[in-house]
């Protein structure tokens, strides 16, 4: 068992810039817990290891940071021996781990953590003591192969912007394809199934046209408006803005990908306007025309407008735009 001792260190001999044993996202507004710090103090000790000159640091960064920031001399923190670096990464895991759900980003750091001391094969025996969670040994590879793309990956994933299901997509590709896809994704903010519709849409369109990623990408709406878009600083903070540019550029790669479907679904909505129904009234067709079952919603604020409603459909059924858009 490993021997912990609680030690009051003085915070200028901690190594933040250690971040060897760090699984959580480096960036963070720490304001709120400065300011609960200054009044109440750590409520939990950080956990060390002692090294030659300075201490670093296992678990607590973000504590430790904003002990600095209340400008607070010297803090209690729970002490590992120097030699202890397997036991401390395993406790850099599990503090986090058994406290809440670790995000995707902090266990492929997690992972590739222990990896540096065990194989998968061991992680995978004593994932459940460890990540509070059971992993196979394949997972764990996949997720040490994610770890090895490039570094822009967890920083996406640490924003929400792509699934571990994509990364795994991306994972057999080569690493300029990697970082192509990579920087798409961090121009954009769409759903884990849009992601994988994305990739796959892309790499047809630019096999069939025989285009790299980044030449499709200038010719899409992003290509054109890149130079407007939030600088890497501040793309996080623009996910609305982000979730538009991703619905046009799905929309771009529908008609690319599916020209003559999208000819058709452009000529469907001139029938459907032309019908000029009630305002009240809404026509919706087959997703991809592929099924049969048509939808009419009908909105209506009392009886009068509902009978309105009611004779316009009435009407529909002897109207031969109507009848050659649902009668295919």
């Amino acid at each position: 068992m490993t021997a912990i001792t609680l030690t009051d260190i003085p915070v200028s001999e901690i190594d933040l810039s250690d971040t060897g044993f760090r699984i959580t996202s480096p960036h963070h507004d720490i304001e709120h817990l400065t300011a609960s710090i200054s009044q109440y103090g750590i409520m939990v000790a950080p956990l060390v290891v002692s090294g030659q000159d300075k201490y670093i640091v296992v678990s607590g960064f973000r504590r430790i940071e904003a002990a600095r920031h209340a400008e607070l001399s010297r803090i209690i923190c729970r002490v590992m021996p120097a030699e202890e670096t397997r036991n401390a990464a395993m406790a850099a895991v599990t503090e986090n781990a058994f406290s809440r759900e670790l995000t995707p980003a902090e266990l492929i750091r997690a992972t590739a953590l222990l990896l540096r001391f065990m194989d998968a094969e061991n992680i995978a025996k004593n994932a459940a003591s460890i990540f509070n969670r059971p992993l196979n040994t394949g997972y764990i590879n996949t997720l040490a192969h994610i770890h090895a793309m490039p570094d822009s990956v967890l920083d996406l994933l640490d924003q929400g912007k792509i699934s571990i299901k994509a990364c795994k997509t991306l994972v057999s590709m080569d690493a300029q394809t990697q970082t192509e896809f990579l920087h798409l994704f961090s121009l954009i903010k769409v759903s884990s199934g849009r992601q994988m519709e994305i990739i796959t849409w892309t790499k047809e369109i630019c096999a069939l046209e025989k285009l790299s990623l980044s030449q499709l990408i200038q010719k899409s709406p992003l290509g054109t408006s890149e130079s407007d878009l939030p600088g890497p600083a501040d793309r996080g903070l623009d996910h609305r803005d982000m979730s538009a540019l991703g619905k046009q550029f799905k929309t771009f790669l529908v008609q690319k990908r599916f020209p003559a479907l999208t000819a058709v679904k452009n000529q469907v909505r001139k029938q459907i306007k032309a019908l000029e129904l009630d305002s009240g009234l809404q026509l919706a067709v087959p997703e991809n025309f592929e099924g049969l079952v048509y939808t009419m919603q009908m909105e209506f604020k009392n009886v009068d407008e509902f009978k309105t409603h009611l004779n316009r459909l009435a009407e529909l059924v002897d109207n031969n735009d109507f009848k050659s858009l649902v009668d295919r």
